[in-house]
């Protein structure tokens, strides 16, 4: 078969047929559609529908007990397929400017009959504890059961030790603070826009994706560890990485765009940036909290307000001296290169960066920010290259992904090499018919 010609099973095709029909739910998971009966996906949106279609309706402005869609993912499966854990989220109506209500969940099927646990609940927090490694990795046990004691929002530290979710010194610009759709209350949002368009970790964490349905535009949360959670709605070009991943302060999560993989709607590219408590789905509001070194602080109506640092106040549309004074620790000195390196068709090229004024070896864990554009990225194969010359595998080819865009971040043990020297990033395209250019890149030591 022509690797750019893929026919969709059958098979597959008439059971996702099947499965769109199905009463106020959407299965997105190619596994969750091979489940075993009893089903899941309705287990899990059942849960959703008893413990939080409240909150969603009061979060997208839409009236008390207004039908809303689930859109249910399994994510993972234990080799017997009686665990699963995965992602669920409300469907936000055609038109509502809103981000998404999820809830992460572990299930167990016991007998004829799936437990469900949603996050924030003691039950998701035992049957995470229970689960095998393949469903719950051995670092969310902790952090998972520690949702069920999430702090309430008045609780939580006005100084949130969090990023503004773009690089550390450069500004972009704000549209104001506002609820998850605008009236609603409280006001936990905040859509940013414009500097390079490229959305950051406001602070290290485990990320997890939401209504992703084969895509790779999902809707992106991080779980911190000061009993924050974000989120960042409307990106494109999103990380591949997979939910449960862990990422820095800094680390690339997407661009700025007007996707809705869970629905809603988008007026100009932009992050809809959202505060959320350590359970995901409880918002806090932004009133009097400290994020990337700027107090933020209602105005009169939605889409008002300011934030402030001395006697500074920056109001919306001001792009873009709001400039990011970061939090949540130190990210790391960053040495970039962002001259574009064309990679030609079945050719090998290189692009370096110089490091100077360090001590000693690089990092154990050296962190590698990769943005390339190339018209079939499966063709290439990406190394790091250090000072001494040894090379570090980053990016293997793969000949079914046809996706057109590399940002990558990925984590080197590169304790072996000087820290100071010339580093290179080195990309192969490894077959005919494409080709594309290195963008920019960049080490965070």
């Amino acid at each position: 078969m022509n690797r750019r010609t893929r026919a969709v099973p059958v098979a597959l095709g008439a059971a996702l047929a099947a499965a769109a029909t199905l009463p106020a739910l959407t299965l997105q998971s190619p596994a969750a559609l091979a489940a075993p009966a009893p089903d899941l996906g309705q287990a899990v949106h059942t849960a959703m529908q008893d413990r939080l279609a409240p909150r969603a309706t009061g979060s997208y402005g839409v009236a008390a007990g207004t039908a809303l869609r689930t859109l249910i993912e399994a994510q993972r499966w234990s080799s017997d397929r009686a665990w699963a854990f995965g992602s669920g989220a409300f469907q936000i109506p055609k038109g509502v400017e809103t981000a998404p209500v999820t809830a992460l969940f572990v299930a167990r099927l016991e007998g004829r009959t799936w437990r469900v646990g949603l996050q924030g609940t003691p039950e998701f927090a035992a049957l995470a504890h229970s689960a095998p490694s393949s469903v719950v990795h051995d670092g969310e046990r902790g952090p998972f059961a520690r949702t069920a004691a999430a702090k309430a929002p008045a609780a939580l530290a006005a100084d949130t030790g969090l990023s503004l979710p773009w690089r550390q010194g450069t500004g972009w610009g704000h549209w104001g603070v506002h609820g998850n759709s605008g009236q609603s209350r409280p006001y936990n949002s905040i859509d940013f826009f414009g500097g390079d368009g490229n959305v950051l970790a406001a602070r290290a964490g485990t990320m997890y994706r939401h209504c992703t349905n084969g895509g790779r535009w999902p809707y992106i949360t991080v779980m911190h560890d000061n009993g924050y959670t974000t989120g960042y709605y409307h990106l494109r070009d999103a990380t591949t990485k997979a939910s449960g991943s862990a990422v820095k302060l800094g680390e690339y999560l997407g661009r700025i765009a007007e996707e809705l993989p869970c629905g809603g709607s988008a007026n100009g590219d932009h992050t809809h940036w959202t505060l959320w408590s350590g359970d995901g789905n409880t918002p806090v509001p932004v009133q009097g909290k400290t994020i990337g070194g700027w107090t933020w602080y209602e105005g009169a109506s939605a889409y008002t307000g300011y934030a402030q640092r001395g006697t500074t106040r920056i109001y919306r549309d001001a792009c873009c001296n709001l400039i990011n004074y970061g939090g949540g620790g130190d990210p790391g000195k960053v040495f970039e290169n962002t001259a574009n390196v064309n990679v030609p068709d079945q050719g090998t090229v290189e692009s370096s960066i110089t490091v100077s004024g360090m001590t000693g070896n690089a990092p154990r864990a050296l962190s590698v920010f990769q943005d390339v554009h190339h018209t079939w990225r499966g063709d290439l194969r990406i190394d790091l290259v250090g000072p001494s010359g040894r090379t570090y595998r980053l990016r293997e080819p793969d000949a079914d992904d046809d996706g057109d865009v590399i940002h990558e971040t990925d984590t080197v043990d590169a304790s072996a090499e000087p820290a100071n020297g010339v580093w290179k990033l080195r990309v192969t395209d490894t077959s005919v018919n494409d080709s594309g250019y290195i963008d920019a890149w960049s080490l965070t030591f």
